[in-house]
């Protein structure tokens, strides 16, 4: 009853730690919509419609990069399965906590007789790859952009990328895991990637991210005509905003601390009230692109599994 009662208790506290967040950016939209009376909206359909297909094709690649890494690391299942049960683990992300897809991800591999230790494996080295990846992009971003206010975060992301570029080296990650293995009293077991297919691997991340940067720059010129030269300074602050988001396992999905780090720096750009509604209209964009992508691949595996 007492640990029901202390989980209850955890949950209300995230659920009103990004109900605050999102409260303060609906709260900023509204004291800056005097902005927003000198501009005229029009919802560019071409340039929405493109950038929904490309976020599509951005988040069927998240999956293809998941299924290269348990190749990689000796413990995939078919590929049908793979994309299946990626797309049912997404969703997983909106439990506070992050922890729930991917239980729901290792379900799935532990029924198909794989090993829990080299599917964990996996799992970490997405999250090192997304995050190495993240970095690298903002890092890179702020040398092509005049933005002094930001220019102080280069040496945080350095650190960053130094720090987490050692770590996945396979000769360190072997000793660090096998001595936390021996203290959970489990077989050791060896990283079967090399260093270079590591760099590969962060490489496919950073341009898949890029891609993303293209339909993100698509769905906010269908709202606000920004210019495309642009594009490097909003892609590294959306990889900025994904990574602390990313971190903030308080929140589900990164909910309100992604859209908040969004409102910040997309006012460098763009009035602070558009920047808002960006912000939270982008998260709107993201999970229906979600559930469209989840309804397809339901739908045909439904239609797989008539034919088999």
């Amino acid at each position: 009853m007492i640990q029901k009662n202390k989980k209850g208790i955890i949950l209300l506290i995230k659920a009103i730690i990004a109900a605050t967040i999102i409260f303060f950016i609906v709260r900023f939209i509204k004291a800056n919509t005097n902005s927003l009376k000198i501009f005229e909206f029009h919802l560019n359909y071409v340039y929405l419609s493109i950038s929904f297909i490309i976020l599509l094709i951005y988040i069927l690649n998240q999956f293809f990069l998941w299924y290269y890494i348990t190749i990689q690391s000796k413990c995939s299942i078919d590929f049908r399965t793979t994309i299946i049960s990626r797309a049912y683990s997404n969703f997983g992300k909106y439990v506070p906590g992050k922890v729930f897809g991917y239980a729901m991800l290792m379900y799935s591999y532990v029924k198909a007789n794989q090993s829990k230790i080299l599917v964990s494996f996996s799992i970490f080295l997405e999250l090192l790859a997304s995050v190495l990846a993240s970095a690298l992009i903002f890092l890179i971003s702020l040398f092509f952009i005049d933005k002094p206010d930001l220019q102080k975060y280069r040496i945080i992301t350095l650190v960053i990328l130094l720090v987490f570029s050692i770590m996945i080296h396979p000769k360190i990650f072997n000793y660090f895991s096998g001595w936390l293995l021996k203290i959970a009293k489990q077989e050791p077991v060896k990283w079967a990637m090399s260093y270079s297919q590591l760099i590969k691997l962060i490489s496919l991340y950073v341009i898949n991210f890029l891609l993303f940067g293209v339909a993100f720059i698509l769905f906010i010129k269908s709202i606000y005509n920004i210019s495309f030269y642009n594009f490097l300074f909003i892609t590294g602050t959306t990889a900025a905003a994904g990574l602390i988001g990313l971190f903030a396992v308080f929140v589900p999905a990164g909910l309100g601390v992604r859209e908040g780090v969004l409102v910040f720096t997309l006012s460098y750009v763009m009035p602070p009230a558009f920047a808002g509604i960006i912000a939270l209209t982008s998260r709107l964009w993201i999970t229906f692109a979600e559930i469209v992508l989840f309804g397809l691949i339901y739908t045909f595996s439904k239609i797989w599994r008539r034919e088999k």
